[in-house]
């Protein structure tokens, strides 16, 4: 009998190591699935500012056409793609970094796609420079702030960041001015990048918050008697009060 148990522990013993190293097997290639998933995001982020050439076309009418309809017949494709898969017809399988909390409600990067053809589309060029430098290179940046220390320091250095964006962006422009619209960019841009919804994405807010915050500024510069920055823009209608 006492052999007899003493096979039993032996084979429960090896049972319980080998379920172990299953185990970690798995949270390895977990953890690795995870941090792969989390670069590919970065990755996609970053992509964002090559969107930027928009600015580096010909200045012809049918290139303007074209600059109008080739990002809204973009966006709307993945807003069909998006419906597809949220109805179940596409398995949420075939999107690789897609967040967990994101197989039920659109994904980040439609919010992230609607965002950049409104600044390219509505907005002059020195709003939607730095928005979307802001959700491209800012938003990574403070992810990674935030991951690695914690939130105590996204505020500050997120501010910062975003911040410099906007100065790079308004620096022909009077000192005054430049400074003005980076401090009420890089606020809104940092209250989109905190603020949470289940419903809207940070990457959404963190664009268009800045953008209509100094939308208003720029409307407002010919009350107080200043000029509004030469812009090249499709529709120019909406910034002008002439």
């Amino acid at each position: 009998m006492g052999k007899v148990k003493e096979k039993i522990l032996k084979d429960t013993k090896k049972r319980i190591n080998d379920t172990k190293k299953k185990i970690n097997n798995a949270r390895k290639k977990i953890e690795s699935i995870e941090y792969d998933a989390h670069w590919y995001r970065r990755v996609f982020h970053s992509f964002g500012a090559s969107l930027l050439f928009y600015y580096m076309l010909p200045n012809e009418d049918w290139i303007h056409i074209l600059k109008f309809w080739i990002p809204l017949i973009i966006v709307l494709i993945i807003i069909f793609i998006e419906i597809l898969r949220i109805k179940g017809k596409i398995s949420s399988d075939h999107f690789f970094g897609l967040r967990f909390y994101e197989k039920n409600r659109v994904g980040s990067y439609v919010f992230f796609a609607v965002a950049i053809f409104l600044l390219l589309g509505f907005f002059p060029q020195h709003i939607a420079i730095p928005c979307i430098l802001c959700a491209s290179v800012g938003d990574p940046i403070i992810g990674e702030i935030r991951h690695r220390y914690g939130m105590q320091y996204v505020y500050f250095l997120g501010f910062l960041i975003c911040m410099l964006f906007f100065m790079i962006s308004w620096y022909k422009e009077a000192p005054g001015l430049m400074i003005i619209v980076a401090v009420v960019g890089g606020i809104g841009a940092i209250i989109g990048e905190t603020k949470k919804f289940w419903w809207l994405d940070d990457d959404f807010m963190i664009q268009i918050i800045p953008a209509l915050l100094i939308g208003i500024i720029w409307l407002a510069l010919p009350i107080f008697g200043l000029s509004q920055p030469t812009d090249l823009i499709i529709n120019p209608a909406i910034w002008s009060f002439g």
